[in-house]
């Protein structure tokens, strides 16, 4: 290479090394766009126009909300634009909810109850019981626990509820691992009960112990829930010895139903039965950890842990046996068979049963004005599945399974919906109390014209009725619609609106006008009627 050569290759790295230098100072100024890469306090400096074009910023996680004054007003039948972090609730057009941490390092949470809309009990698996501030996420100790042994596999305080009368009496039940007074290394499901008054808890009393004591740390079961009459359900695990699920004189795999004050009731299923131990309402179960009452449908729902595989969502009705271990839909971690297989006479069916596991744990049933489309949905936590199933219970029959808020990003060990319908989780990972709610939606235009039946058939009907989608009644045959055009405008409105079989509610249109829907809904009888 000759010197001139070189001079001019030093000259021009030196002038690259200027620009790039005049470059950077003049984009301090807000006189050229940042320069990716520039950070700290020359970052702060650059002018908010410059910083939208720097370097993607790195952000916590959860909602990323839209400033209210940018979300412009929705014109009828306009999907609502998705804001936000929650994916998996966008997937089932649920566009403006948040997931927000309430409250962080609960050591390995367990169960929750809602005492106020600003106050919430928690368990903790290692004996202790929290009092939380659902408004600032304040943790308050709770004193006069009996001690509980723990350390060891699911040895620990378990679940919680409060008496149906509970402003009244301050009654407080909750579930523990008990151990043997002569043998410390046998142990059992037990039920307790106190007065809570400000951050003690006083008058504690055990209402049960479900013998037989045994040596596994596992397969306690403890979900506890009221029904409307004021029965308290109690659900006691196989203890890891499954042949006692099926022997009526063992409380263990079993679901007890007693008074509030622990006796017996005297309409129990199996009161008059030899042998059989008459706080028993219901058998063969594995292992209880989710129970929840509807008043509204007056059923109690349980979900079981199934060995691998097989995890259960069941109705719990009263002297009926639900198989473990001589049925069931899963295996033993072995990959033995376990039992006679699926089905066998005079044992029930599960409602719903999950292949593979999730781990199956917390169930509680929606009912509330935030989300109005899940109105008598199941939730189920998820542990090793990390998210909650949600359960489209339509007429007693489960008419889809759906995987939501795996955002929360952890076992989900409790869910409890408050009054305004709001949905608390409860997650393990982290000691986190989330709440789920959901914002104010757009409102549409004023003065915006609404779409005639024709043209939101087009636009949103007949991507299914004119699709020839197999198993949906397709608008050019009329025969596909018999027993259906019978049965009348207002039926077939109705249907559209609620959502019947697999179509659902409003047809995944969340801001379709009901006058649109039905619009829609005449213009397909008119059409149908005309061939």
């Amino acid at each position: 290479m000759s010197k001139g050569i070189a001079v001019r290759a030093v000259l021009l790295t030196g002038a690259i090394i200027i620009a790039f230098a005049l470059g950077a100072a003049l984009a301090l100024r807000g006189m050229l766009p940042a320069i990716p890469g520039v950070t700290g306090k020359a970052l702060q400096e650059i002018p908010a126009a410059a910083q939208d074009k720097a370097a993607p910023a790195r952000v916590k996680p959860g909602p990323q909300k839209t400033p209210q004054e940018q979300r412009r007003p929705l014109r009828p039948g306009e999907p609502a634009p998705y804001y936000g972090d929650l994916k998996s609730l966008a997937a089932v057009n649920v566009r403006d909810a948040s997931l927000d941490t309430i409250a962080k390092g609960l050591q390995y949470p367990w169960a929750m109850e809602i005492l106020s809309s600003t106050e919430a009990l928690v368990t903790e698996i290692g004996g202790s019981l929290q009092r939380v501030g659902l408004e600032d996420g304040s943790i308050t100790a709770i004193t006069g626990l009996p001690v509980i042994p723990s350390g060891k596999g699911q040895l620990g305080l378990m679940d919680i509820a409060l008496h149906p009368d509970f402003t009244q009496n301050r009654l407080v039940y909750f579930t523990h691992a008990a151990k043997h007074s002569e043998e410390p290394a046998r142990y059992t499901t037990a039920l307790s009960r106190a007065q809570l008054n400000g951050n003690a808890l006083e008058h504690v009393e055990r209402l049960l112990t479900a013998d037989p004591f045994t040596k596994a740390p596992a397969n306690f079961g403890g979900a506890i829930a009221f029904d409307a009459a004021g029965y308290l359900y109690v659900g006691i695990g196989d203890r890891t010895k499954n042949t006692r699920a099926q022997d009526m004189d063992s409380l263990h795999g079993k679901i007890l139903r007693l008074m509030d004050d622990g006796s017996i009731p005297t309409d129990n299923p199996f009161v008059e039965q030899p042998g059989t131990d008459p706080r028993i309402y219901a058998a063969g179960v594995r292992n209880t950890q989710g129970l929840v009452f509807d008043t509204a449908s007056g059923k109690l729902f349980q979900t079981e842990h199934g060995p691998m595989g097989g995890d259960e969502v069941n109705v719990i009705e009263a002297g009926r046996n639900y198989g473990w271990p001589t049925i069931t839909y899963g295996a033993n971690y072995t990959t033995e068979k376990i039992g006679l297989g699926t089905r066998h006479d005079g044992l029930q069916q599960p409602l719903y049963f999950y292949l593979p596991s999730i781990a199956a744990s917390p169930i509680t049933i929606y009912h509330g004005a935030m989300f109005p489309e899940w109105e008598g949905h199941l939730l189920v936590g998820a542990l090793k599945g990390a998210h909650v199933s949600k359960l489209a219970l339509v007429d007693g029959q489960i008419r889809s399974e759906q995987g939501i808020l795996h955002e929360a990003k952890g076992r989900i060990r409790d869910l409890k919906v408050a009054s305004d319908g709001s949905l608390y989780l409860l997650v393990q990972n982290g000691g986190r109390l989330m709440r789920l709610h959901r914002d104010p939606q757009g409102e549409a235009l004023e003065g915006a014209k609404a779409r005639d039946g024709y043209t939101l058939y087009q636009q949103l009907c007949s991507s299914c009725h004119s699709a020839g989608l197999e198993g949906v009644p397709q608008l050019d045959q009329p025969s596909q619609w018999e027993g259906r055009r019978e049965q009348g405008i207002d039926a077939l409105y109705r249907n559209t609106l609620e959502g019947i079989g697999d179509m659902p509610a409003r047809g995944l249109c969340d801001n379709c006008s009901d006058e649109e829907i039905r619009g829609a809904v005449e213009f397909m009888l008119k059409k149908l009627n005309a061939q």
